[in-house]
């Protein structure tokens, strides 16, 4: 028994006739009346009693149609399963992030995400620079939002640009450049910073301390911390300066003057990284919804 014979005797029985039926379906008359015999031999009972002006169901045919309507639905719902699944729609996706949640692209991605692919199961994972690259390598992971430094990744990771931030200056208010600063880097040079502790060349430290340097800032009493989000506290508390990614400053904190950089190369960007042989259609299909910006 085929489905094309459960179709045309879904089509017949619901039209009660056999010609409007053929046509219905595309087909000859005589065709659909084959496809009809053929499924009562194979049952071994009638299904239709012709009547003159058509046909209409047996008893037989009457006990079989739901189940033929609901054969036919299921076939359609498998058949959208497995496009579904084809086109990344359905499956699995273990996400890393760490600050990257302070940008307002990340939860709007993830927003449109959630509600437009509700069969794929989305997993966020908290981890610094290190662990996400570590959980990719590994397969915990399948992709991951962070501010990388991405010449010193691991040769089977890529990134591909996701957002940009401008950095800021965090200055304690009471400071003594707090009134007199300019955006000057140069004339930081002596002042303690507060940066994230993260892998050396690869996070985003390694990127602010190299963009510092194009401005003749080079950092060297710096107290490295294991979060971003402690950041802000402790130079409200006076234990140095430090340059963050602007999104950082929207938590709020008293006792901060914040300081926009214009120079060129104080930017900061939040990169998507995945692995080069990516074979999910799951992750793959993110990874493009990511690319497109969601609802950006």
């Amino acid at each position: 028994m085929e489905l094309r014979h459960l179709k045309a005797f879904v089509i017949a029985a619901e039209l009660e006739h056999f010609s409007k039926a053929a046509e219905h379906l595309g087909i000859a008359q005589p065709a659909l009346s084959q496809l009809m015999r053929s499924l009562e031999a194979e049952l071994g009972l009638p299904l239709f009693r012709r009547e003159h002006r058509g046909v209409a169901l047996t008893a037989a045919g009457e006990a079989f149609l739901p189940h033929a309507r609901a054969s036919l639905q299921a076939s359609e719902l498998a058949v959208a399963a497995a496009r579904r699944a084809r086109r990344g729609e359905v499956g699995e996706i273990n996400i890393g992030f760490h600050s990257a949640l302070f940008e307002a692209h990340l939860p709007r991605l993830l927003r449109h995400y959630f509600s437009h692919f509700p069969e794929v199961k989305v997993h966020l994972v908290d981890a610094g620079i290190h662990a996400q690259c570590q959980g990719l390598l590994e397969h915990t992971l399948d992709v991951a939002f962070a501010r990388v430094f991405k010449d010193h990744l691991p040769e089977r990771l890529r990134t591909q640009p996701f957002s940009e931030s401008r950095l800021v200056l965090l200055m304690p208010d009471h400071h003594e450049l707090a009134a007199r600063f300019d955006g000057e880097l140069a004339m930081l040079r002596h002042e303690p910073f507060v940066f994230l502790q993260d892998p050396s060349g690869m996070g985003l430290t390694s990127h602010i301390v190299q963009a510092c340097r194009q401005y003749q800032l080079h950092p060297e009493n710096i107290l490295y911390v294991p979060s971003l989000m402690s950041i802000p506290g402790l130079v409200a508390a006076g234990l140095g300066l430090s340059i963050v990614p602007e999104p950082m400053t929207r938590l709020g904190m008293p006792g901060i003057r914040i300081v926009p950089l214009a120079q060129p190369g104080m930017v900061s960007e939040l990169s998507l990284i995945s692995r080069i042989d990516e074979r999910s259609r799951a992750v793959l299909h993110f990874i493009e919804q990511a690319q497109r910006g969601g609802e950006h």
